[in-house]
């Protein structure tokens, strides 16, 4: 999966120019990029040949952060973009034409771990947390889980721009933070560690969108059955990666040291927080907008962020 961003070679953005028409000997080639472990369901699909069967030829591009995916998909060098909700909406936010058409989790896929004194969120004044980074979705996501726990994110508590996952794992390791927010398939690892999982954020009565599939609202126009075709494919990679533990585990042994029974418990933590019919909800998309600071961005109407058209009878909802 781990393959650079270079010079475009091929791009669903050349549909552009007209239709493409797939033949039984000839796959339309698609680039999709993502951050990484939130997109394995895309990668167990294209190896299951559930893309293959829809008349694709995908090219899962990992790069290093949500801004970064935005940025490939603004420019042309891929048709699709697996990230999450926040750096898309703020775009739409300032002009820039993309539309989320699928929403993979609908709610904060974070752990709160902390070392193993910090048992309750109360416990977490006064203490310093790891984030990735300033305005990223971890950030965003600590501060709503902080409020809805009665904590002021800008006085109770300290934050820490630290790095990606490993690099948050490793202060709280160091005790250079109490706390951070962490993905669940870390979860046996953590535990290994010594670490506490004080909460589950997904258990949080929030929608927001997570984990979304974005393209470009002009590739919608200009060539809509290709997006449709694209979208069959996609919700039928995410059923089959909920209905194949067979596949997906021996994919995840290749990035893990944990064996087949701590792979089958990530699997299956995993598995309860994916939507097996991904459609957009503008409350998912709302819980980021009031998040925003300038005026214009809190106005923003969620529905010119989500098209729900590719699914019968969601549009309008």
């Amino acid at each position: 999966m781990l393959r650079r961003l270079g010079l475009i070679v091929v791009c669903a953005l050349a549909v552009a120019t007209g239709s493409v028409h797939v033949s039984a000997q000839q796959l339309t080639r698609i680039r999709v990029a993502n951050i990484g472990g939130s997109s394995d369901h895309i990668q167990v699909a294209i190896n299951g040949g559930i893309y293959k069967k829809h008349g694709f030829d995908v090219e899962n591009i990992q790069v290093g952060s949500s801004a970064t995916v935005v940025q490939s998909l603004i420019a042309g060098e891929v048709g699709f973009a697996h990230v999450g909700a926040v750096p898309v909406v703020a775009a739409v936010a300032n002009g820039i034409d993309l539309k989320i058409i699928a929403v993979f989790m609908n709610r904060f896929n974070y752990l709160m771990v902390t070392l193993p004194e910090l048992q309750k969120p109360q416990d977490l004044k006064g203490k310093t947390l790891a984030i990735s980074r300033f305005g990223s979705g971890d950030e965003f996501a600590t501060r709503e889980a902080l409020r809805r726990w009665g904590l002021d994110p800008d006085k109770d508590v300290r934050m820490l721009q630290v790095g990606l996952t490993v690099a948050r794992m490793a202060a709280l390791q160091g005790r250079h933070a109490q706390a951070s927010l962490l993905s669940p398939p870390q979860i046996v690892e953590l535990q290994r560690m010594g670490l506490n999982v004080m909460a589950d954020l997904s258990d949080l009565d929030v929608e927001y969108a997570h984990y979304t599939l974005a393209t470009k609202g002009s590739l919608i126009t200009d060539n809509r059955p290709l997006v449709e075709r694209f979208m069959k494919a996609y919700v039928d990679g995410i059923r089959f990666h909920r209905s194949h533990p067979e596949a997906v585990i021996p994919y995840l042994r290749k990035f893990s040291q944990q064996n087949d029974s701590e792979l089958k418990i990530v699997y299956e933590n995993l598995r309860k927080r994916i939507r097996e019919d991904p459609v957009p909800t503008p409350g998912g998309l709302q819980t980021i907008i009031r998040s925003l600071k300038a005026d214009k961005e809190k106005e923003l109407d969620p529905r010119r962020v989500i098209d729900t058209t590719f699914f019968p009878g969601a549009a309008g909802k």
